[in-house]
């Protein structure tokens, strides 16, 4: 009991309320329809003695306000914290089209009065199907169709306008190697309960670069045409155009579940009850291609110019100047700022021809943004001078076409100037570059060049033809072409059976597909894993099983499964990881160490069914 009485002592002389740090949110639905129910919530961490909300004069009060009530108490390095939050939830309904502002909700705490956000709220059209707000891959509260006898079920059919995909890009017309923002946006006013596949254009013609983007996990609502969708960001991306004229980006495409309303004839009073039913149906959908306007670039560049497009800067040092011979110097070049940096090549340098050099060490530092690429690119060029003496490096220069300016820009570094002294065990032997045995003369009477190497005398008269050496290569030469004559044929044989062949390669596609995805994990890059991780399973059964891609089914798995003994429980496992990965596309992400063990799984699952298969 004691010390049951000083851990309530502890907590009562620890435990604090930050009073004086009050947050007080309203938050609402940017965009809503006329007719259309909403919600809108005034939140704060302390526990008000008054609450007074605004006037929502231009809205129909259904219900409200309902209060809820949450609370915390940490534990924290010796210190035990409380919070807590109050909420009042109002319900409404739009009566009427328009843009409605209102005013800060009031709330008295400690006798000092604090005030929310204003809110703002866009009402449209009319109310047109049921606008999806939730995560993709969380099925709606809505009752799934399931009719009984007697009754007719009417399903209304999903329009291309009620779920679609645009490529949004930032410019239409740009210049070869400028950057555009290409933004892939999902739009629904249905619910959806997951995301099966997705297909990304080729980008025949772009370099592309991923724009790091949050998984889709909720739509946000929009307007688009007077109606109201639910929005969401698949990708973000930089193009960069190789090429000028006319580049067209092909359509994007994905296929998703969706939950399409179900009407029942006759009703009866228990539809009431039950609520709104719905069907799930696959729903495939294309945007329309996008295409792109590429001027070149002007006539008449700089003789230096080598492609670079963007804004940069430009700088070039030495890391010393004074070194002795045999002492390594390195000329650091750095262009930093953004555009097309990745495709900026090495630069041409003369360096003085008592000089030992080396290929440049190039390292690049970018990132994508909404703003392009951004970051800077380095060469870093290793020279060894080989003798004492003053040595100069001609300025290096680097040009660019500047995006923002429309013309060339170039940028020249110093002279560099080296002074070398001579080092320890120096030989000072001469280094004559650019002569080699065509440049050597006749001197005075015949003087050849003369030939060091011997391995090309033989003695005269010394013949092949008749030798022993001569019957043995014959006899080597025909007996290699007996075995290579029936190796060809027995693979000809063996490559014969295209549908052995599949099933037989299929466990080595699927480890090097698998390889791909654990690379992915390792970058962080968690769609990509889920993304080759689901080729890898489904491409080996299809090879395995010897199922047209075309065919490819959970049905037609089973089917084959079991003529190849392979066990229920098995092909089970195996699809139980395909619905986690597909799943875990579009749901919020999971750890590293989750994803490491639904790998493991896969390889186990592959191994097994290896075992287990008969051929």
């Amino acid at each position: 009991m004691k010390h049951l009485y000083f851990i309530i002592l502890l907590l009562a002389l620890t435990i604090q309320t930050k009073a004086d740090n009050v947050q007080f949110t309203a938050t609402a639905p940017r965009v809503v329809e006329v007719g259309e129910q909403f919600e809108i919530v005034y939140t704060i961490n302390a526990e008000p003695s008054g609450f007074r909300p605004p006037e929502f004069k231009e809205l129909s009060l259904l219900g409200g306000p309902s209060q809820s009530r949450s609370s915390s108490i940490q534990f924290i390095n010796g210190k035990v914290t409380q919070s807590m939050s109050i909420s009042y939830s109002y319900y409404f309904s739009a009566t009427k089209a328009g843009t409605f502002t209102f005013e800060p909700a009031k709330a008295t705490v400690d006798g000092k009065t604090y005030l929310s956000n204003s809110i703002t709220i866009e009402v449209v059209g009319g109310k047109k199907g049921n606008v999806q707000q939730t995560s993709p891959g969380t099925s709606s509260q809505s009752t799934t169709s399931s009719k009984q006898p007697g009754e007719e079920e009417v399903v209304a059919e999903a329009g291309n306008d009620d779920i679609f995909v645009r490529i949004l890009i930032d410019k239409n017309t740009v210049y070869q190697g400028e950057h555009i923002i290409a933004t892939i946006k999902l739009y629904s006013r249905l619910n959806i309960s997951s995301i099966e596949k997705v297909d990304y254009p080729s980008f025949n013609g772009f370099f592309r670069q991923d724009i790091e983007t949050p998984p889709l996990q909720r739509l946000e609502r929009e307007v688009v045409n007077g109606q109201v969708y639910g929005t969401g960001i698949i990708q973000k991306m930089v193009l960069m155009p190789q090429k000028a004229g006319q580049i067209t980006i092909e359509p994007f495409s994905l296929q998703a579940i969706v939950q399409i309303p179900v009407s029942r004839r006759p009703r009866s009073i228990w539809d009431d009850f039950c609520g709104p039913q719905v069907k799930e149906v696959r729903k495939k959908v294309e945007s329309k291609a996008v295409t792109i306007t590429v001027k070149p670039l002007p006539s008449n560049p700089p003789a230096n110019f080598k492609g670079a497009v963007g804004n940069f800067s430009f700088n070039a040092t030495l890391d010393k100047n004074q070194v002795k011979t045999n002492d390594a110097v390195t000329l650091k070049i750095t262009i930093s700022g953004n555009g097309n940096l990745k495709m900026i090549e090495p630069f041409d340098i003369k360096f003085p021809s008592d000089f030992e050099t080396y290929d440049p060490k190039i390292s690049v530092n970018t990132k994508a943004s909404t703003n392009g690429i951004s970051g800077s690119k380095t060469f870093e060029y290793l020279i060894i001078p080989r003798h004492s003496g003053t040595f100069k490096i001609s300025p290096v220069e680097f040009s660019w076409f500047d995006t923002q300016s429309k013309q060339y820009k170039t940028a020249s570094s110093n002279e560099f100037v080296i002074n070398v002294e001579k080092g320890a065990g120096d030989e000072n032997v001469a280094i004559v570059q650019g002569i080699s045995k065509e440049d050597v003369r006749f001197i005075g009477k015949d003087i050849h060049f003369i030939k060091i190497h011997l391995r090309d005398i033989r003695k005269k008269g010394d013949y092949i033809f008749g030798s022993s050496w001569f019957y043995w290569t014959y006899i080597i030469s025909f007996a290699l072409f007996l075995i290579i004559i029936f190796a060809l044929r027995k693979y000809i044989k063996s490559m014969s059976d295209v549908v052995a062949v599949k099933s037989r390669k299929a466990n080595k596609i699927a480890n090097k597909r698998l390889k791909d995805a654990i690379t992915y994990l390792k970058q962080s890059q968690y769609q990509e894993f889920y993304a080759y991780l689901l080729k890898a399973l489904w491409g080996y059964m299809s090879d395995k099983l010897v199922i047209p891609v075309s065919e490819l089914s959970r049905e037609k798995i089973k089917e084959k499964a079991v003529i190849k003994n392979i066990s229920d429980e098995t092909i089970d496992e195996f699809l139980n990881i395909i619905d986690t990965c597909e799943f875990a596309r579009y749901a919020p992400a999971q750890t590293s160490g989750e994803m490491h063990e639904l790998y493991k799984k896969a390889i186990d699952v592959i191994s097994k069914i290896e075992q287990m298969y008969k051929k």
